[in-house]
């Protein structure tokens, strides 16, 4: 791993690569499905009901997994990254921009399905929705830090 002058908020005092606060947030937002999904578990009376607040149709329940996959193979790679990286998650941290704009596209559209089946009412959990969206959006267009983890961990030794 070839350090450049400014790389020193991206690595801790020991030398191992910091986790951007931005991926993590990404993944996370990304990965809503599955907290819903552990969430209900816990409810073992009516399990159901509990994912139809967050989901209207069962549909929507399956694509919000479907959209959390990359976003959970990239929470494997970024578990992965200790003071030596293995060659697999090098491989996969060139693929790791393209899978989380896929699945910010299948986020958009499942968000517009949810937002349109109760389209003229608003609630501020759907703009909440809406915001995190376009945060992520943001996010994987501009965050430096982002950008040079993943070149960092790519050029590791």
């Amino acid at each position: 791993m070839q350090l450049q002058p400014g790389d020193e908020a991206y690595v801790t005092p020991d030398g191992s690569l910091k986790t951007p606060a931005s991926l993590v947030f990404i993944l996370l937002f990304l990965m809503r499905g599955y907290a819903a999904w552990i969430v209900s578990l816990t409810f073992a009376s009516d399990r159901g009901r509990l994912l139809q607040f967050f989901y209207t149709t069962t549909e929507q329940f399956g694509i919000a997994l479907l959209v959390g996959l990359p976003a959970l193979f990239a929470m494997i790679l970024i578990s992965q990254v200790k003071q030596t990286v293995p060659a697999w998650v090098k491989q996969g941290m060139r693929w790791l921009p393209f899978l989380l704009w896929l699945s910010w596209l299948a986020d958009g559209w499942l968000i517009l399905t949810l937002i349109s089946q109760i389209w003229p009412t608003f609630s501020v959990l759907k703009g909440g929705l809406l915001f995190g969206w376009l945060s992520v959006a943001w996010m994987l267009l501009f965050s430096r830090h982002l950008t040079r983890y993943r070149q960092l961990v790519i050029t590791a030794d």
